[in-house]
């Protein structure tokens, strides 16, 4: 018998908010497929922490200006309630290749948007990031996440 289990959450209608903020990009390539897997990778273990803990001030401090304009690290604590519930721990993708959906593109605003899924044996997670170019690196500016236990 299965259990499945389901945790969805998503803020990515900060990266439409988030715009209207936004000052102009300095114009930035789309990053390779290796930084791409690491952007992916590390912003979802810092979701992951931030579910684990409860704390989100790392997840807030480490998003785009105007992501950290809008939320705080307490709404974004409240945006992903049923991960924590549900004890969701996606540590094992640190393993797992990526298996993209679409290809890595920037918008006209700057937004660089990644989206695709990791699959092993026991559960199903997908992803859809929004990034900017910011400081020198592509910063968090809006998360959706999708996770299937089966």
């Amino acid at each position: 018998m299965f259990r499945t289990t389901v945790a969805t959450a998503a803020l990515t209608f900060i990266a439409g908010l988030a715009l209207c903020l936004a000052m102009p990009v300095l114009a930035a390539d789309a990053p390779n497929d290796d930084e791409q897997e690491v952007l992916v990778k590390t912003s979802l273990m810092t979701f992951n922490d931030a579910n684990l803990t409860g704390n989100y001030t790392v997840l807030h401090a480490k998003a785009a200006k105007p992501f950290r304009d809008q939320i705080t690290p307490e709404k974004l604590a409240d945006g992903f309630k049923a991960f924590r519930a549900q004890k969701v721990d996606l540590s094992s993708i640190v393993a797992d290749d990526i298996d993209t959906s679409k290809e890595a593109k920037i918008n006209s605003d700057g937004v660089l948007h990644l989206e695709g899924r990791f699959k092993d044996d026991s559960k199903r997670i997908r992803y859809d990031l929004n990034f900017v170019y910011e400081e020198g690196a592509w910063k968090l500016l809006g998360i959706n996440v999708k996770y299937k236990q089966e």
